[in-house]
């Protein structure tokens, strides 16, 4: 390569390094759009017009080695020019708690990182912190923040959010957008609520309940099989319904209590980029006749569902899929009756009544009413049924046993009649209890 080339090399990498990192302090004519970096008094001149200096900042982030009640947030003070004319100081919140833009004379301002992040042992002098901000055009589609179109009077599921951002409700029961990289952080630190909250909206001024919890699904689909083929598990902070259904067969539900401190390492394994990154559906599943595994999980509004094949490793979430899987496996094999021996994908013998057996040897037995299932069968052997005296007449010992009946081979066939003229000869009759 040629010394020319070399040079061209470098300057092409200088520059896309200086586009990736906040402009530097007390840069001049910042465009609009662009990372801007200031320290406790420096000053940066944003579209030839627009000054803005950083006055003051209150920093009440929780420490990262503290568990807090809430997350906390930093608080900017700035002061502004425009045109040489003083807008006055201003105090800005971080960007991650609420959509906090706040709009300036045509212009949004949003302060998006502060640096570095307070832990309890070493204290931050106010000389050390970094803070980097945005500065945009507000245009029509600007968005306000959360709180102030909530306290306008718009309903809580109406409530919009900033671009990369996603509706809570604060411990405190207001509105709030955060990244979807910190809402199940701020979940574990109970910042945002976990309990459906009935909110009162301020326009209709009737009470509306809104569920704004994180949720997570989990489940398999056999697709094309006999019995209960699907299998879903809905997980909360409180508890786990556990669904089962199938074609022609009643849907069975059951609920299992589930902590907090379960829930919080579930939580603890997700990673929300790296679910969202990946596709609906990975690999082909069901193409093999393999049953399907699934994970779906709610974040406030935002649904994203991954279907896999049962046993299939995923590399992004291979510690997630694992968790729910061992989460799974003992409601799946909490096997109290036929029907929760049905649901659990055990093989069916045709008899009657039908019994199904479990992989270690435990045989349940269907539950049937014969009276009602009586005069099916007796159909079914070829008999004649008389519904008044719960009589199958003319099918074998065998089938009246297989009914659970009483059987006379040489049953009168005038026991019913009351004439007096009866042809006696006999008939084979099954009566059931």
């Amino acid at each position: 390569m040629s010394k020319v080339s070399n040079v061209i090399f470098s300057i092409a990498v200088f520059a896309a390094l200086l586009v990736l990192q906040p402009v530097a302090f007390g840069a001049e004519n910042i465009p609009l759009d662009f990372p801007i970096g200031l320290k406790i008094g420096e000053t940066a001149s944003i579209d030839s017009e627009l000054t803005m200096t950083l006055f003051d900042i209150e920093d009440s982030r929780c420490p990262s080695d503290v568990v807090c009640v809430w997350q906390g947030t930093v608080l900017a003070k700035i002061q502004l020019e425009k045109g040489g004319q003083d807008l006055g100081i201003h105090t800005i919140s971080m960007e991650n708690i609420e959509g906090n833009e706040q709009t300036f004379e045509g212009y949004y301002i949003r302060l998006t990182n502060v640096e570095p992040y307070p832990t309890s042992s070493i204290p931050i002098q106010p000389t050390d912190y970094s803070l980097t901000f945005f500065v945009s055009m507000a245009g029509v589609d600007f968005i306000d923040s959360p709180l102030n179109q909530y306290n306008s009077g718009i309903p809580f599921n109406e409530i919009k959010c900033n671009s990369g951002l996603q509706i809570t409700q604060r411990y405190d029961g207001r509105p709030a957008c955060v990244k979807p990289d910190t809402y199940f952080e701020l979940i574990k630190r109970d910042w945002v609520s976990n309990a459906i909250k009935a909110i009162q909206s301020k326009d209709t001024d009737t009470e509306q309940t809104h569920t704004i919890q994180p949720v997570i699904k989990t489940g398999t689909d056999s697709g094309f099989c006999i019995g209960y083929c699907s299998k879903e598990f809905v997980i909360t902070p409180e508890k786990i319904t556990y669904t089962v259904s199938g074609r022609d067969v009643p849907d069975k539900t059951k609920e299992i209590p589930f902590s907090k401190s379960a829930w919080n390492e579930l939580i603890d394994l997700i990673d929300v980029q790296k679910f969202n990154s990946l596709p609906d559906r990975v690999g082909c599943p069901g193409c093999a006749d393999a049953p399907v595994e699934w994970i779906e999980i709610t974040s406030s509004s935002k649904i994203k569902r991954i279907e896999f094949e049962n046993g299939d490793s995923i590399p992004e979430i291979n510690n997630l899929i694992l968790a729910l899987q061992k989460i799974r496996s003992p409601i799946e094999s909490s096997i109290e009756s036929f029907d929760d021996c049905v649901a659990a994908g055990n093989p069916i013998m045709e008899s009657y009544p039908r019994q199904c057996r479990t992989s270690d040897g435990v045989n349940f037995v269907e539950e049937i009413d014969l009276h009602l299932d009586a005069q099916s069968q007796c159909k079914k052997h070829g008999g004649k049924w008389l519904s008044e005296f719960n009589e199958c007449e003319s099918i074998s010992e065998g089938q009246c046993l297989e009914m659970k009946g009483t059987f006379n081979e040489c049953e009168s066939a005038c026991r019913h009649d009351n004439s007096d003229v009866c042809t006696l000869q006999c008939v084979q009759v099954c009566q059931i209890p």
